[in-house]
């Protein structure tokens, strides 16, 4: 965060870049490049540096936008400097040798200050980025508090191709390096939050590890929750429960559409769990989530929490 410092610049994250930088700096705006507010702003911009990114749809969530009068780009691949958006200076290398390189050239020649010669605050493009869906936002916001409250800093988070991430976790749940979010980005992987987990776990014993998955692509690789118990070691798993494939739903209902084939007759999770030799329970307040986490965080195997969302309660 030195460059952003001296500038006095917000910094914006892919999905694939939330936690890099540290998500409770001032001059964080999160992992935001998709949000249409944050997009317009970049589109504004005389200069933007961009680290290690494709800059590409995936990245947006749309196909790729103007970023910039002046586009520079660092990234170890060559390749990189000609696809999609040209960079106007290309920075070929090691992204944090070329960080420090800009660095190093730029003090001394920098006067701007926030809010000068950005624009923007970060935190006023913060609120920009949550206005137009804190109402949608607001059913996963105090439970992604609780799980941040309970977490050590260097925690591993594991989200799925599920509401409760890409619209919860992705801009809610702050993450700071040395702690990591883990996403399938871009190809929406249903049921890759359980077994990434497994595989943070092992890989790493000594650090804390959670996944969070929706309902729907909690279902996709439940079976590997024998593995997780295999392993013998804590891996809290929280499942958010619409009821079914939430995000097709309301798409059908928002085209006009009857909703067909989203809804989903589920089994009792926690039962299901406990059948996989791991704990189940449900939480349906921020403060029971908050308590089951830290339970499953001393238990030795996998617990899953459920997590029922408003008319999917039993």
């Amino acid at each position: 965060m030195s460059l952003a410092e001296l500038l006095r610049a917000p910094v914006v994250t892919t999905a694939n870049g939330k936690g890099t930088v540290p998500e409770s700096h001032p001059l964080s705006v999160g992992a935001a490049l998709h949000s249409p507010a944050v997009r317009e702003w970049l589109e504004e911009r005389d200069v933007v540096p961009a680290v290690g990114t494709e800059l590409a749809e995936s990245d947006f969530w749309c196909p790729p936008t103007a970023v910039g009068a002046i586009l520079v780009r660092a990234d170890i691949d060559p390749a990189q400097m000609y696809c999609g958006r040209p960079a106007y200076i290309a920075l070929v290398g090691d992204a944090e040798q070329a960080l420090e390189g800009l660095l190093t050239a730029l003090v001394g020649h920098v006067t701007t200050g926030e809010g000068t010669g950005t624009g923007f605050s970060a935190r006023s493009l913060r609120e920009r980025r949550d206005a137009p869906t804190a109402r949608r936002d607001a059913r996963w916001v105090p439970y992604l508090a609780a799980v941040r409250r309970v977490l050590d800093q260097d925690a591993v988070v594991t989200g799925d191709s599920a509401m409760c991430c890409y619209y919860g976790a992705l801009p809610h749940l702050p993450v700071d390096p040395p702690g990591r979010y883990l996403h399938p980005t871009g190809f929406g992987t249903l049921g890759y939050a359980l077994p990434a987990a497994i595989g943070a776990r092992a890989a790493l014993p000594g650090r804390q590890v959670v996944a969070l998955s929706g309902d729907g692509g909690f279902r996709f690789t439940v079976q590997e929750l024998a593995t997780a118990v295999h392993l013998g070691q804590p891996l809290p798993v929280v499942v958010f429960d619409n009821g079914g494939y939430g995000e097709i739903r309301d798409e059908m209902a928002a085209r006009g559409d009857t909703p067909a084939a989203v809804g989903l007759p589920n089994p009792d999770l926690p039962a299901l769990a406990r059948a996989y030799g791991c704990r189940g329970c449900r939480a349906t307040t921020p403060e029971e989530l908050a308590g089951a986490l830290r339970e499953a965080l001393d238990h030795p195997g996998p617990t899953v929490v459920v997590v029922p969302e408003e008319g999917h309660r039993p």
